[in-house]
């Protein structure tokens, strides 16, 4: 709002500064003295009339029409040359008829200026009024889209929490009851075959117990991805290589972040190395976590996958994923960029804030 008012201060400042200047230049067009000075010739007597002369043919030199008057009236040049023959004849009479000409010609120049004048005031008003009415237009649309960016922004926010306490939800019931109950069940079997088919159902419930909720959240955000990486390793066979920086790892502010920023983390990373798995077909995957400058870190998702155009991606109504990592992005007050392209990999920059 504040921007809007000095735009409008701004175009009412321009204006007014127009308007004087104009009013100056208007000024400046009134006509010249060469009738006034032609009228004191006639009117002088016989004895001073040739000084009067002098002063007349002298204003003469300087009224010559520029080509600009001449390109709008061409009788000017006429005129101006009838004139002066007349001097050069001492042809009292011609000149008088065409000083006459010359008085009605700069009254009509006046008045074809100054209305000239005023339509670039009306041109310029007009522009004004139309600047002011756009920007008050767009002014509005913004508030509207705003206000539906942020009802979007909080419905997204509100749908993950409601993914994460459903999450953990089944996360406790699988571990409560369907481990409890693999437990009891391995004792009771005698067959091998048996036993070690329970105990693989028991492992890799436990890994979904842990993939909806990571218990290693806390112990720290890094903990957490490692065995996330080693995870996906062992379940896809695809190789991932996490690298952190030594620096970060000893860094004991990571120990101190919320346990809702470290999910956050977690699951933007854990969505764009299930992407790269699922949907590019990626051989390997890097995971760089290095600083970024002295109040942000970043985090860099790399795979040699099929790519993708992110546009397109977005407009898809299946693709929650991509919008859902967004959104975590935004309520951890980081950024995050894309680079992509087809059959050339993806890379992921996420920049997050200490």
């Amino acid at each position: 709002m504040k921007k809007f008012s000095t735009f409008l201060l701004f175009a009412a400042l321009t204006f007014s500064g127009f308007c004087h200047t104009a009013q100056k230049q208007t000024e400046k067009i009134l006509p010249e003295e060469l009738t006034q000075k032609w009228q004191e010739c006639e009117s002088a007597a016989e004895s001073d009339f040739e000084s009067r002369f002098e002063d007349f043919y002298e204003e003469v030199k300087k009224a010559e029409p520029t080509d600009t008057v001449v390109y709008y009236f061409p009788e000017a040049k006429e005129i101006y040359q009838n004139i002066r023959s007349g001097i050069d004849e001492r042809d009292r009479q011609k000149i008088s008829e065409n000083v006459h000409r010359w008085e009605i010609l700069q009254k009509n120049l006046v008045k074809f200026q100054l209305e000239q004048f005023y339509y670039s005031y009306r041109l310029l008003l007009f522009v004004i009024i139309f600047t002011v009415s756009t920007s008050l237009v767009f002014f509005i649309l913004y508030l509207f889209t705003s206000k539906s960016r942020k009802e979007s922004r909080a419905f997204a926010t509100q749908m993950i929490k409601t993914q994460e306490s459903e999450r953990e939800r089944i996360s406790n019931e699988l571990h409560d009851t369907v481990c409890q109950d693999l437990r009891v069940l391995q004792f009771r079997l005698e067959d091998e075959e048996s036993i070690t088919i329970c105990k693989k159902i028991a492992s890799d419930v436990r890994n979904t117990c842990y993939a909806l909720t990571p218990s290693d959240l806390n112990e720290g955000i890094f903990e957490a991805l490692i065995s996330l990486c080693a995870l996906l390793k062992k379940q896809s066979g695809i190789k991932i290589i996490l690298s952190i920086q030594e620096e970060l790892k000893n860094d004991r502010t990571f120990k101190t972040f919320a346990k809702d920023k470290n999910l956050n983390l977690y699951r933007i990373v854990q969505e764009i190395l299930t992407n790269a798995i699922k949907h590019a077909e990626a051989e390997s995957i890097t995971v760089l976590i290095r600083t970024f400058d002295e109040k942000n870190f970043k985090i860099i998702v790399s795979d040699d996958g099929k790519g993708f155009d992110l546009k397109s991606a977005l407009k898809k109504k299946n693709h929650f994923g991509l919008k859902n990592i967004i959104t975590r992005v935004e309520n951890i007050q980081g950024e995050i960029s894309f680079n992509s392209e087809k059959d050339e990999g993806t890379q992921v920059t996420i920049i997050v804030p200490f």
